[in-house]
Parts: structure tokens; sequence; C-alpha cells
């Protein structure tokens, strides 16, 4: 969601859903009339028993760090940064905010390297405490990020 200055302004991880035995099923928004969202489990997966119960998740997210710091790691200066829970959850859109956050805390981290070791937690790492992010790491491509999981030398 973005507000009138199209910044951002929150968004919606995909919903998970589980049975009481924690068996995941699938669930997904759908619309709900022109302005309305609503949340589908597929009734398939969850089986025919009547009264069959259990979790649905979904995250609404409206910040997206936690904190990002400024440190010295492995020789060298280090971004710490601590995304939110939706922001580890919350796919592209999550991304893209997040990386917005950093830069505009950090200017200097606007990097390709930088972003590459970012998008790199994000996809390989979002458990991670922290995604320590280096300026003075070398630029090698996201593939090559990804295969020196995330540290790339």
């Amino acid at each position: 969601m973005r507000d009138a200055a199209v910044a951002f302004a929150g968004g919606l991880a995909s919903p998970t859903a589980t049975t009481e035995d924690g068996t995941l099923v699938r669930a997904q928004f759908a619309t709900a009339g022109a302005t309305g969202l609503r949340v589908v489990v597929s009734p398939t997966l969850i089986g025919s028993t009547p009264g069959a119960s259990g979790t649905v998740t979904v995250w609404l997210g409206t910040a997206v760090l936690v904190s990002a710091t400024w440190g010295v790691r492995e020789g060298g200066r280090s971004l710490a940064v601590d995304p939110t829970l939706w922001a580890r959850a919350g796919g592209l859109a999550a991304q893209s905010a997040t990386w917005a956050a950093v830069v505009a805390f950090a200017p200097e981290a606007g990097t390709t390297g930088m972003h590459d070791q970012f998008l790199c937690h994000a996809l390989g790492a979002a458990d991670k405490p922290t995604w320590n992010l280096e300026p003075w790491r070398p630029d090698v491509g996201s593939l090559a990020t990804l295969a020196a999981r995330c540290n790339p030398t």
C-alpha cells in the first residue's frame, strides 16, 4: 500500500494456514467486492470433517525496520539491518520497501553490491537476527553473492 505521496504505507504478506495437526493448507487472498479483501482457505485440503479447525496467519506491516546500525565486523564497516517480522515474510513488496528504508537511513548503502547482499539475506537468510551488509565486499553480482552465502570475498 502506498500513501498519497506514493511512499510505502504498509503491506500484506501471503497468508498461511494450518490444520490443528499442523498440516499446511492452501490459503490465498481474494477480492471481496470493489474495496474488500478476504482470505480463502481451500476446503478440499482441510478435509471433510465437520467443524475442522486450524489457524490462518496474515501479516500486515506498516514498518519495515526495527533498526539499522553501523559497526565494524570482519575487519570493515558493516550495516546491521534488523527487519521487522513482516518485512522478513512480506515478499517482493516488503523487500522493496525495506531496501528503500535502508537507503533512506544510510544513503551510502545504495550500491549494487550492498543491494545484492540485502537480497541474498532476504531470500536465503531471512531468519538471521540481523542482515549484515558490508560496503567493502566486492560487487560480484546477485548469483555470485548468493553462492557466497551473502558474503562475497
